[in-house]
């Protein structure tokens, strides 16, 4: 009995311990800067494009050491922008819509893609960010017909990044609260909104513990234990990921891309009321495997977003898109500075990046505006 005693009184004591340690670790992350995004507004019936709650203070940061941190801020239309966007303006806009590439949470805003146009602009055209973290191809269409509907834009502005097309189609890890396509029996697919459900306790707790947002976001700790736990096939490959998705290119899996990439061209002229020929499709380049003509960069090539990549740049082309292909630019820039364009844990474009795809994009534009 007394050796019962103490065993539960040794663990209570460690469990105590603990408890302080955790509660140490708490206070202190408060006082840091932990990466913190906005929260989100959740799509209705009435209002089905899910976005931020507007005018919201946020900071991001990466890393364990926090080596980079952002302030940035939502306008009153619950996009990440400096400034609100004016549905009644007189001089024309153009879209810039994509996801957290575009929505761009750890470059400072006037650095982003869209400020640069902004910027080039100098008052003759209003460039808007209509985008949030998480959104596939299936959404830019939902946000090109938003964009067409409330700020009439005579340009369109779509950035697509690896994991944009098994993400589309309902029964992949995605967002919810977005629009996807939910296959038919028939091989075609329904489009439809994915509800978003309550937060649970667990979810509700993480969002507002410093110390769960820090292992989540800055440590990145399920990815750490999704490497750790992978499987030797899948960890044995040269190259287990490419464009933040999963570099196998099975055939069921690229017939389904392809499918989902002649959906997209088809809706998204619909979607925002523009004709192909204004709309401007910027494809991001196989990252980080531009920088050398290595045999890296040949197998990123033969993988999923390697090739679906190379899909959307000729299917695209072929029916009149303005089509931007980043690996152009990017090594071009790369061959002048030898600077890269993504962090060193993080692979969403840099302010370089940014950078660089402003150029193209402006570039693609041509005169417009007159």
């Amino acid at each position: 009995m007394k050796r019962l005693k103490a065993i539960l009184m040794g663990l209570l004591e460690v469990g105590i311990g603990l408890l302080v340690l955790l509660l140490a670790h708490e206070l202190v992350l408060r006082f840091l800067p932990v990466a913190t995004a906005p929260d989100v507004q959740p799509p209705t019936a009435a209002d089905p494009i899910q976005r931020y709650q507007p005018n919201q203070s946020f900071t991001w940061s990466l890393g364990w050491n926090f080596y980079l941190v952002v302030h940035g801020k939502t306008n009153a239309q619950g996009f990440v922008s400096d400034y609100d966007y004016d549905r009644n303006a007189a001089t024309p806009a153009v879209a810039v819509i994509g996801d957290s590439m575009v929505e761009a949470l750890m470059v400072p805003f006037a650095e982003t893609l869209t400020a640069r146009l902004q910027t080039a602009f100098a008052g003759k055209a209003r460039a808007y960010a209509i985008a949030q973290s998480g959104a596939p191809l299936s959404q830019y269409v939902a946000y090109a017909a938003h964009a067409c509907a409330t700020y009439h834009p005579q340009r369109v502005v779509v950035v697509v990044v690896g994991n944009d097309f098994d993400e589309s189609v309902h029964g992949h890890p995605g967002r919810n609260g977005m629009y996807h396509l939910y296959p038919r029996p028939d091989g075609g697919f329904d489009y439809k909104l994915t509800p978003l459900p309550p937060a649970g306790l667990v979810e509700r707790v993480a969002r507002h513990s410093a110390l769960a947002l820090y292992l989540l976001r800055n440590v990145q700790i399920l990815q750490v234990i999704g490497g750790l736990l992978a499987s030797p096939a899948h960890a044995a490959e040269s190259l287990p990921y490419v464009g933040n998705t999963s570099a196998y290119a099975g055939p069921e899996r690229i017939a389904e891309g392809e499918k989902v990439i002649a959906w997209f061209l088809d809706a998204l002229p619909k979607a925002a009321c523009l004709a192909p020929t204004d709309i401007v499709i910027a494809v991001d380049a196989l990252r980080p495997f531009i920088y050398n003509d290595d045999d890296n960069l040949r197998l990123a090539r033969a993988t999923y977003f390697g090739r679906l990549r190379a899909t959307l740049i000729a299917q695209a082309t072929a029916k009149g898109f303005n089509v931007v292909d980043m690996e152009g630019p990017l090594r071009a820039d790369y061959a002048a500075a030898h600077q890269p364009f993504e962090y060193p844990t993080d692979l969403h474009w840099n302010a370089r990046g940014h950078a660089v795809a402003a150029a193209a994009v402006r570039n693609a534009l041509g005169s417009w505006p007159q």
